[in-house]
């Protein structure tokens, strides 16, 4: 057994090392690259820059205007993350939990959302969002971002349903309605699960792009990927601008990843084990 199991770690380290290394390296590479400016990336792409050049974040922050881009996005992203989060609880204890007519046919409706690209209701939903006059308003992107909750729905969904029938019925006997199991019994039991959904709903909302070039004719109001296509000169790419932007970027999906990174892991194994 010793033997096997030297042989598996002589085998599988250098895979795994090399497949964290193509996952890194982009990373460390865009943060160097950062700090150079656009001549010494030029001089030599893959270099470590020689000093460190900070003027690539002072214009992105000053010129650029991205601490401005970047408190709206937090602003939408919280807000359309912790209101994605309770619709897709409500719903999902509803489906799983409660019976009435015509809830397998709800459930089925509302899958309908995975297999609708979102690309393909811009317009649609750039006409609701001119007769409401939300345009160019963070109202516009949150009402647009709850639409999405089909994926948190259907996960919730299956995780609720999986939770011991005595865990319920012993709820009941003891005279729990339906809020209080939902807030103390489902709702704790399934923080891994949240906690993975929370991650990918962030991340999405974060790094959007079509809807908030859509929506958005205000510049105050862009978000970081906005931000960062609007770094560009009209004639040419400001590399080192871009990577800053970027580097910028890549930090609040980062933390969220690293302070969630247990409950996000047991999520998906979780996951896995009830499939």
């Amino acid at each position: 057994m010793q033997r096997s199991k030297l042989l598996q770690m002589i085998l599988l380290y250098p895979v795994f090392l090399l497949v964290s290394a193509t996952i890194l390296y982009p990373l460390a590479w865009m943060v160097y690259s950062s700090l150079k400016s656009d001549a010494a990336i030029f001089q030599d792409v893959f270099a470590l820059p020689d000093s460190l050049f900070f003027g690539n974040y002072r214009t992105v922050f000053v010129e650029g205007g991205m601490g401005i881009y970047f408190r709206n996005s937090i602003v939408i992203s919280v807000i359309s993350v912790a209101g994605l989060l309770l619709l897709c609880a409500l719903a999902a204890y509803a489906l799983a939990q409660i019976d009435f007519k015509g809830k397998n046919a709800l459930y089925l409706f509302i899958l309908l959302g995975l297999m609708i690209p979102p690309q393909a209701l811009i317009i649609s939903g750039f006409k609701w969002i001119a007769v409401l006059k939300l345009v160019s308003s963070h109202w516009a992107l949150i009402f647009t971002y709850f639409g999405w909750a089909s994926f948190g729905i259907m996960v919730l969904r299956s995780f609720f349903q999986s939770i011991p029938k005595e865990i319920i019925d012993a709820a009941r006997i003891d005279g729990a309605g339906h809020w209080q199991m939902l807030i103390r019994i489902m709702l704790p039991l399934a923080r891994p699960s949240i906690s993975t959904i929370a991650i990918f709903y962030f991340m999405w909302v974060w790094n959007d792009f079509i809807y908030p070039l859509v929506y958005m004719q205000d510049e105050a109001k862009y978000t970081v990927p906005l931000g960062i296509m609007f770094l560009n000169g009209r004639y040419r790419v400001q590399w080192g601008l871009q990577m800053a932007g970027l580097a910028v970027a890549t930090i609040p999906p980062l933390l969220i990843y690293i302070i969630f990174q247990r409950q996000f892991i047991r999520g998906l194994l979780a996951g896995a084990l009830k499939g």
